[in-house]
């Protein structure tokens, strides 16, 4: 949507989506304009501080136009041609112009309002050229509580005081027909300029009202030496995301930092664990340095095989594995020490503990002995300590 604000008072501002005023009213200041974060902001100024001609210059590029506009108006306007601003927002080679002028010094005015309210306003305009235009008039004219606006179709326009109405006519061609917002204006006009078509339009004294009707103006008073730098949003809005985005660096660094020493101790537990277990499944290894746990356990395996592969421990463990996994039985603890293996095994009756023993010593090559069998929480537990004939 646009919002269309006035920089001087009174501030009166309008909301627009499409050609409907969606909302409208007047502030105490520029800081209290209700401006939302998608709006198109759009600068409304006092024509009679814009003052605008027809202009037509035997330029061939828009540098020689530039160059050659404010002395040709230097006749037409009253004050230094150096002090004044000249805009052509439209610019043809070769064709009638609308020129418009301004003060520097109220431009620089306009520019330091837009600023210090930070107002991104991306379109600056006089008022007049927000009147509409009737499909059958030439010209409109809107007598208003600020006074008399006219502004012609070929983008002119100018903003006065009710009695200089007649010198403005004199520019006006006779043929033109003007639509007028005031009955009462209207009726005085036919009366004292009878041979001109005069005709009441009431399309209202506010700014609010001539929107429902304006199409999109393209006049542009800004230039990149006036124009603002005004950032889209107020900094106070990027508060909020900068303190998440610190609180998140935070948070991650301190959880970073948990997970380091979490895991410093948790390595810690795993190698004292490491060398527990491996003193207690080789006795053999005295000494134990951190770091050699693997090593260690891997020498130790490789002595259990032997030179013999049919009578390693990997041979044993596999055939009592097989009667095991038939029976159904599973092994809570493993223990190899002085060419023995000792199984502790989880049995689901006492039925099995004999039965097991039996089978264990009908494998070729072993010899099983019960070591010791008991019930503990439910639980039948058989030790069994098994050799390779």
């Amino acid at each position: 949507m646009k919002i269309y604000l006035n920089l001087e008072a009174p501030y009166e501002w309008a909301r627009v989506s499409a050609k409907t005023v969606t909302a409208f009213g007047e502030v105490p200041s520029p800081a209290d304009y209700p401006i939302d974060d998608e709006d198109e902001v759009i600068g409304v100024v006092s024509g009679e501080w814009v003052t605008s001609h027809q202009v037509n210059l035997p330029a061939k590029t828009r540098k020689q136009f530039n160059t050659a506009l404010p002395y040709s108006l230097e006749e037409a306007i009253s004050e230094d041609v150096e002090n004044m601003h000249f805009v052509c927002p439209n610019w043809k080679a070769g064709e009638d112009v609308a020129v418009f002028v301004v003060a520097k010094n109220k431009m620089l005015e306009w520019k330091e309002v837009a600023t210090d309210h930070r107002l991104p306003i991306k379109q600056l305009l006089p008022d007049y050229a927000l009147l509409p235009f009737h499909d059958a008039a030439d010209c409109s004219v809107a007598l208003s509580e600020h006074g008399l606006l006219t502004h012609n179709r070929d983008g002119t326009g100018v903003s006065i005081d009710p009695d200089f109405l007649d010198a403005w006519l004199m520019n006006t061609d006779t043929s033109d027909i003007i639509a007028v917002n005031s009955e009462q204006l209207a009726e005085n006009l036919i009366a004292e300029h009878p041979e001109r078509d005069f005709r009441f339009w009431a399309f209202g004294e506010k700014l609010s009202h001539w929107l429902e009707y304006a199409q999109t103006s393209t006049i542009e008073l800004w230039t990149d030496t006036y124009r603002p730098r005004v950032s889209r949003r107020n900094k106070k809005v990027y508060l909020l995301p900068l303190a998440l985005i610190v609180l998140s660096i935070t948070l991650k660094l301190g959880y970073d930092s948990y997970r380091y020493f979490a895991m410093h101790a948790e390595i810690a537990a795993i190698e004292t664990e490491a060398k527990s277990i491996l003193k207690k499944r080789f006795p053999v290894f005295k000494t134990v340095a951190s770091g050699t746990e693997r090593e260690l356990m891997e020498k130790g395996i490789a002595r259990m095989g032997g030179p013999d592969r049919s009578k390693s421990v990997h041979n044993t463990l596999a055939q009592a594995a097989a009667i095991l996994s038939r029976q159904r039985v599973s092994l809570s603890d493993i223990t190899f020490r002085n060419e023995e293996l000792i199984l502790t095994c989880l049995l689901n009756d006492f039925s099995q503990v004999d039965l097991l023993n039996k089978q264990f010593n009908q494998r070729p090559g072993l010899n099983a002995t019960l070591q010791s069998s008991a019930s503990e929480d439910g639980k039948i537990i058989a030790s069994y300590s098994i050799k390779n004939n």
